[in-house]
């Protein structure tokens, strides 16, 4: 005789049934949440992909393949989530051949880049969106000729970036031993990264024509100058102000001795020099740091009653630049490049240079640094300046007029992208 479940046993079996179903569900929830969602769209697959928070979304796919000489075209949107500004790129990889013909254009039709070698070149690099912008564009494949392509279409965060600046010019960068003698030779000639203590540590400076230590900020381009003991980056203007300025229109107080007007902290400049740093820098404050600048303050070395500092004796006598600061540091957001680190560059005396990265055709005059040099016998004040060749100057007095070239640092904190070129400098992503 068959057994008949009583009405316990029923309720247990559908409460079985249903705990499973729900199981089964949530197991499904949880595999799906962790795959890219795709959809058919005229017969190609659509593919939405997180980069971060740039969400992109591949309309026509990002798997391309034809064998043909028709066109083909594939829309991508692009869109930032986050309220920050991030920085992306558009390539192609993974393809079987490398020369084809590639054009990306935006939504109104206009060609925003053009390639033909899809190994060397990007079809955007390095482009910003907004935060909650949403960018479309239109990759179009238009070749004259029959070709068997096959290849991926990839969109990167490059806000994402991992490494550190000084990492990724550590990187891009041997550290060598200079080609010429520093301090007695001008450098004419690309001699690369080269290292050299700091107060704060193992400091690496740029020396001679080099191509690689460009570095764009907003709508401004600046050069590199070492990456400092801690590890933040020095970086300086490619050129200078509009405006000239004194260095020090400040009388001297009573009681205080000459050298007193040598200190950027208690110039005149330095408020010009803050106040250019909030109009044109405060939007990326955030990735910038205080930095310290040195100005030699003793004065011992009397030569035909004209008293010069140390930085005269160090630079002139001895031919023996360093980066440590032996006078008065001034730790601020914005300064002057000193005669040390100019000297480091590639300059030598007053030895004209045209072939070294801080000198620079469109700057018309002479710039001054933040480094004293003599103290004349009518108490007169002089700062160390650079001329428009290149060359080490004779001084400008603190009270005259002279072109400025303000440096700034990046802060470890900052994450970069680029390969330091002219074409391709280091921006800021993160």
């Amino acid at each position: 005789m068959a057994r008949v479940f009583g009405i316990d046993n029923k309720y247990q079996l559908i409460m079985i049934i249903i705990i499973s179903f729900f199981v089964v569900i949530v197991a499904l929830a949880i595999i799906l949440s962790n795959v890219h969602f795709e959809e058919k769209v005229d017969g190609t697959i659509a593919k939405v992909v997180n980069e971060g928070d740039l969400v992109v979304n591949y309309i026509d796919g990002d798997e391309i393949e034809f064998n043909d000489k028709k066109e083909h075209t594939y829309s991508i949107s692009i869109t930032n989530t986050s309220s920050a500004k991030l920085y992306y790129s558009v390539y192609l990889t993974e393809a079987n051949v490398e020369e084809i013909n590639v054009r990306i254009e935006d939504k109104n039709g206009k060609v925003v880049n053009e390639i033909s070698n899809i190994l060397d070149d990007k079809l955007i690099n390095l482009d910003s969106i907004e935060g909650g912008e949403t960018i479309r564009y239109i990759v179009i494949f238009d070749n004259d000729r029959r070709i068997n392509f096959e290849g991926l279409l990839k969109v990167d965060n490059d806000s994402l970036s991992s490494e550190s600046f000084a990492d990724l010019i550590l990187l891009n960068n041997n550290v060598v031993a200079p080609k010429t003698r520093v301090g007695s030779e001008i450098a004419t000639t690309n001699e690369g990264l080269i290292s050299m203590p700091d107060n704060k540590g193992m400091s690496y400076y740029f020396r001679g024509n080099v191509d690689n230590n460009f570095v764009k900020i907003g709508d401004l381009m600046y050069r590199i100058v070492r990456i400092n003991g801690d590890g933040t980056i020095r970086i300086v203007l490619d050129g200078v102000l509009d405006e000239t300025r004194p260095y020090n229109t400040n009388s001297l107080a009573v009681g205080t001795n000459a050298s007193s007007l040598t200190l950027l902290e208690s110039s005149s400049l330095i408020s010009y020099l803050n106040s250019w740093y909030e109009e044109n820098l405060r939007d990326y404050s955030e990735f910038l740091t205080v930095g310290d600048y040195c100005t030699d303050t003793t004065f011992n070395n009397n030569i035909n009653g004209i008293i010069y500092s140390s930085a005269y004796e160090r630079i002139f006598e001895d031919k023996n630049p360093n980066l440590y600061c032996n006078g008065n540091i001034y730790s601020g957001k914005i300064g002057l490049l000193s005669v040390d680190e100019v000297v480091l560059a590639g300059a030598s005396g007053n030895v004209p240079n045209t072939s070294y990265y801080l000198y620079n055709k469109d700057i018309p005059g002479n710039y001054v640094t933040s480094s004293s040099y003599f103290i004349n016998p009518s108490n007169n004040v002089a700062m160390v300046n650079i001329m428009s060749n290149g060359a080490i100057g004779d001084g400008v007095l603190v009270t005259n007029v002279s072109y400025i070239r303000p440096v700034i640092q990046v802060g470890i904190s900052a994450k970069v992208k680029g390969n330091g070129t002219n074409d391709d400098p280091y921006i800021i992503v993160s």
